[in-house]
């Protein structure tokens, strides 16, 4: 078997897409190679149309999320399962969390209602692992707060998603996606 040296930065994205006491390294590799291969093997012409019929949004400029549906979603360079807004809001908080250290950094960070420790009324929900408890959003509150920690950490983030066809929805069947590119350590240190 070979010995392989690796990063420091390559060995945290390959832990922060670990399932802890589950994964091993070679596990978690393999799981990427099979997905890049997957990817690979999908006819250059599916890839084209897919992203041909999305509206690509600036994460700055967001249009009403209202009625819309996630279909994929990635942050951190880790795929989140059956996502939704929701969903992905918990997993940036717990990547804040890790980044920045302390409830209240996190909660300066990100503009969402959140409490130290368990609170289960008013629509909060306990986030156990980070011991916080976040009031569930609509699309529009859970999206900025989820762009908002990826942008403030330099963290990429790509969400594919649809509008519903409903009467207030802004664009009715269309899908879109959102992008936020991440940022090297050195940018990030000169922006603190």
């Amino acid at each position: 078997m070979p010995n392989v040296s690796i990063e420091n930065a390559t060995f945290e994205r390959l832990q922060g897409h670990a399932k802890p006491l589950v994964d091993t390294i070679d596990s978690v590799i393999s799981r990427a190679l099979d997905a890049l291969e997957r990817e690979t093997e999908r006819p250059e012409a599916v890839r084209a149309g897919v992203e041909a019929n999305e509206r690509n949004l600036d994460p700055r400029r967001l249009p009403k999320l209202t009625h819309t549906k996630v279909l994929d979603a990635t942050l951190a360079g880790r795929q989140i399962e059956r996502p939704n807004w929701n969903l992905l809001l918990d997993e940036a908080l717990r990547l804040g969390m890790k980044h920045v250290g302390t409830f209240h950094k996190l909660q300066q960070l990100c503009p969402v209602n959140m409490v130290k420790g368990r609170k289960e009324d008013d629509g909060y929900s306990y986030l156990a692992d980070i011991d916080i408890s976040v009031q569930g959003q609509d699309s529009n509150g859970a999206c900025r707060g989820i762009v908002t920690i990826a942008q403030a950490l330099g963290i990429s983030l790509e969400i594919g998603f649809m509008w519903r066809h409903k009467e207030n929805a802004t664009f009715p069947g269309e899908r879109a996606r959102i992008r936020v590119a991440s940022a090297s350590l050195s940018t990030r240190t000169r922006a603190a």
